[in-house]
């Protein structure tokens, strides 16, 4: 593993997607694919993630993604929900379960960097937030 990259995490059983993602992201992530619920979480456990991508098609995508959320090393770590469901109620329990937001199906070029680029301001912002509250407490 490159330790000069961060690492994404890709949970899918598709090829077109994973060879979508590698295509559009791998020149600046490590790219770390899993195809099942119990895989990812041993991954999760062993291994810093900074950013998560599950396609809804894997058994239990929402709760695969609550279970991760839920782990303190990931609590701020964005999950991306890959989906091609448009029901609002559908988005609505992803968020609940700690999704970052959709990547709507067909796949966008232009729709996943775009995500990322939010992923990592968030994850960014996240960050200071914390370091400056770190700092503050050891006044």
């Amino acid at each position: 593993m490159n330790k000069d990259k961060p690492v994404l995490l890709i949970v899918t059983q598709d090829l077109p997607t994973k060879l979508f993602i590698r295509h559009n992201l791998e020149e600046k992530y490590h790219i770390l694919e899993k195809t099942t619920f119990e895989e990812t979480l041993q991954a999760v456990e062993s291994t810093k993630i900074d950013i998560v991508i599950v396609d809804d098609k894997i058994q239990n995508a929402i709760d695969l993604c609550f279970q991760m959320k839920k782990r303190k090393r990931l609590f701020t770590t964005p999950i991306i929900l890959i989906t091609g469901s448009l029901k609002k109620a559908y988005k609505e329990k992803a968020v609940k379960a700690g999704v970052f937001d959709c990547l709507l199906t067909p796949l966008k070029d232009e729709e996943l960097l775009s995500l990322i680029k939010r992923c990592e301001d968030e994850k960014n912002k996240i960050n200071k937030v914390s370091s400056i509250s770190f700092k503050i407490k050891k006044m």
